[in-house]
């Protein structure tokens, strides 16, 4: 345990797997007893934190059945079936979860009766998780539920409530039920606000849903940038670095969507520079920082600064990942890209060439993005007067999206075919990605670091 509060889950792994066949040994059988159980739980979640979720189940599965042997119908088994139950959701085990919570309703209910607080947490949850599985009536029976149990112990004005009505709005908003989530999102602040301050961080929580709200609805209006910066501050002074670039991220969709660049860039750099603070300058999603960055910079026609936060975001990730990796290619395409809508067709060829020889490598199913990268190498091939080459990318382009389930009439195919058409006097064949000639990375690597301005 004490491994696992550190972050070294490896090492907490093994500790737990010889405290297993320890107890065991000592308590008998197979190990049916409910300290056995217990560590499998352990165990379960040691296995989710390190993405292996097959032996997270089966480990949450044997613990569940001990469980559920052993324990009688008491408190313990509640407590153990909600723990239970919040892990098989974080698996995304719905059915096992749904399971778990109901038995711990059930139990909770002939232990305290209907108006407990117990109780009011179950349906919450319950209710939780229905709404993520698109339940929503059911959902939204747990959560009316829930404000009944909890108004009748704490009024209606308390913030179990506000909680309560947080969640039910959230349901209602996915729901695009606007109108019913916007009540409900503004009784929880109202609680929030009044009860438990207003710098309170489920009071930013309830500022940013509400701004989230407003976007969906296309609101874009000051009104509703007001909301995020108001979740923002809060935000920002409760410390949830997670939870301020989330806002961020929503305020820079309003500037997006208001075709207001510079703003935009603003608020990316500000996500760069949270991204470094929590993470350091050399993590992955620091690399993704960048990557978003140069992304505005490229569609605010800002070139020079896309390449450079590409390359940022490049060096990243061949430190972290290695050279032959899918999220170098993914950045070799952004920066080819770049250089492709400059016309300057010899480096972009030869970092699509690379980019199209690590996706090989990789086995990388064929995705959108790489029939974008065939046909962007068509275009320049065309330009470069390799036109039967620009044909067979084409070509390859177009069996690409294809085999993504693209309608005939799509306009990524009719594009495709003008172009075919727009070059006469060569045949369309059918061609395999191992025919292209491919170029050295480190040559990719050494052009970026001469080319790059600073």
């Amino acid at each position: 345990c004490v491994c696992t509060s550190m972050g070294d889950n490896e090492t907490a792994l093994t500790h737990f797997q010889t405290c297993l066949l320890q107890r065991q040994k000592l308590l008998g059988g197979h190990g049916g007893h409910v300290d056995v159980a217990n560590v499998l739980y352990e165990m379960a979640s040691t296995y989710q934190l390190l993405g292996h979720t097959e032996m997270a189940g089966r480990c949450l599965m044997e613990a569940d059945k001990i469980w559920k042997s052993k324990l009688d119908n008491n408190e313990k088994l509640t407590s153990v079936l909600l723990l239970s139950a919040n892990l098989w959701k974080s698996l995304q085990h719905y059915k096992e979860a749904e399971e778990n919570y109901e038995d711990a309703l059930q139990d909770a209910i002939r232990l305290h009766g209907q108006n407990h607080d117990l109780v009011a947490s179950i349906l919450l949850s319950l209710g939780e998780l229905l709404q993520e599985i698109n339940q929503i009536p059911q959902a939204l029976f747990c959560f009316n539920e829930s404000i009944k149990v909890r108004t009748a112990l704490h009024g209606s004005d308390s913030p179990s409530v506000a909680q309560v009505e947080y969640s039910k709005g959230v349901a209602y908003l996915f729901q695009q039920d606007f109108e019913n989530a916007f009540n409900c999102l503004e009784r929880s602040l109202t609680i929030r606000r009044e009860k438990l301050g207003a710098m309170d961080g489920t009071v930013g929580d309830t500022f940013n849903t509400i701004g989230f709200l407003q976007l969906r609805m296309g609101n874009i209006s000051d009104d509703t940038l007001a909301t995020f910066y108001d979740a923002l501050e809060i935000r920002r002074a409760v410390g949830n670095q997670s939870k301020v670039v989330s806002t961020l991220m929503n305020i820079a969709s309003v500037h997006k969507k208001r075709k207001d660049f510079d703003s935009c860039m603003n608020v990316y750099a500000d996500i760069l520079a949270a991204r470094q603070e929590e993470f350091g300058l050399t993590h992955s999603q620091v690399a993704d920082a960048w990557m978003s960055l140069g992304n505005i910079q490229t569609t605010a026609g800002r070139i020079e600064e896309a390449t450079i936060s590409y390359g940022e975001a490049l060096r990243i990730r061949t430190m972290n990942d290695g050279y032959n990796h899918i999220s170098v290619a993914r950045i070799l395409f952004k920066i080819g890209s770049l250089n492709s809508r400059e016309q300057n067709y010899t480096d972009a060829k030869q970092l699509f060439e690379e980019y199209m020889r690590i996706r090989a490598e990789e086995e990388d199913d064929p995705d959108q993005e790489m029939a974008e990268a065939l046909t962007l190498m068509g275009d320049l091939q065309k330009e470069t007067g390799e036109k039967s080459k620009a044909q067979i990318n084409w070509m390859s382009a177009l069996e690409i999206y294809e085999q993504l389930g693209y309608p005939d009439d799509h306009p990524k195919l009719r594009k495709l075919k003008a172009r075919q058409r727009a070059v006469p006097g060569f045949a369309l064949t059918r061609a395999s990605y191992s025919n292209r000639s491919i170029s050295d990375l480190s040559t990719v690597i050494s052009w970026f670091g001469n080319n790059r301005s600073r």
